[in-house]
């Protein structure tokens, strides 16, 4: 990395950085939620667990994309 400029490196990484949101913002809730319909088949919660796992899901999404939007201020 000695050889590079850090603008270009830094941009790169922004966009890395930022194309992950939507991913993040999807993946998270619905992961939650399967892992919540398959604890409430085992335990016979219906629909309780996966409701719980689908807003803590939804929460954790948010909480990473927070993370990764200041991340990326911080290399401006």
């Amino acid at each position: 990395m000695t050889g590079k400029t850090p603008k270009k490196v830094t941009g790169w990484r922004q966009v890395g950085l930022l194309s992950s949101i939507p991913f993040i913002l999807a993946l998270a809730p619905i992961i939650g939620f399967v892992i919540g319909q398959q604890l409430d088949r085992h335990f016979r919660t219906r629909p309780w667990l996966g409701i719980i796992l689908l807003i803590l899901g939804f929460v954790a999404g948010v909480r990473e994309t927070i993370k990764i939007v200041k991340l990326s201020q911080q290399e401006d």
